[in-house]
């Protein structure tokens, strides 16, 4: 699934877009990981379902990659890990 991975803060991001069956629209797709620290292991939370559709693959994946970059750095309440 991943396009896109980057390391951000203390947070792996991994966006990427899954085009939807009988449809021509892709869905971004994100999963930000936790690393690992000394006082923890990784721990991952994905974000399946995430709107709007895009008409292409690259759109969907820089909407997730911008969501997953804004969540790690405003330490947003959707992230949990």
């Amino acid at each position: 699934m991943a396009n896109h991975r980057e390391e951000r803060g203390q947070y792996l991001i991994e966006a990427g877009a899954f085009h939807l069956p009988g449809a021509s629209k892709w869905q971004p797709r994100l999963t930000m990981t936790r690393l690992r620290c000394s006082t923890g292991l990784s721990k991952s939370q994905s974000f399946p379902g995430l709107t709007p559709l895009f008409d292409t693959a690259k759109g969907a994946t820089r909407f997730a990659k911008d969501l997953g970059r804004s969540m790690a750095d405003e330490g947003s309440a959707r992230l949990t890990v």
